[in-house]
C-alpha cells in the first residue's frame, strides 16, 4: 500500500534534498538494479508528499488572501 502523504517528519526543504539525492542516486549507472526499485518508490512517495504539502500551503495562503481582501472591504 502506497502511502500518500509520502513524506517523512521533515521540512520540505529536507524532503526535497532527499529526493534530489535519490534522483541522482537513480541516475548513476552503478545504481543496483536490486535497489533501484525500491528507490523509485521512495521518490515517487516523496514527491506525492511534496505535491500535497505545495497544494495545502497554496490554499492556506488562498484562503488568508481572500480573508484579508474581505476584511478590507469592511473597512472602507
Amino acid at each position: 500500500m502506497n502511502d500518500t502523504s509520502g513524506i517523512k517528519e521533515a521540512t520540505y526543504e529536507e524532503n526535497l534534498d532527499e529526493l534530489t539525492k535519490l534522483v541522482d542516486e537513480i541516475g548513476r549507472e552503478d545504481c543496483p538494479v536490486d535497489h533501484l526499485e525500491n528507490k523509485v518508490q521512495q521518490a515517487a512517495d516523496l514527491i506525492r508528499g511534496l505535491r500535497n504539502r505545495l497544494t495545502s500551503t497554496e490554499t492556506t495562503v488562498q484562503e488568508v488572501l481572500k480573508e484579508l481582501e474581505e476584511s478590507r472591504g469592511e473597512d472602507q
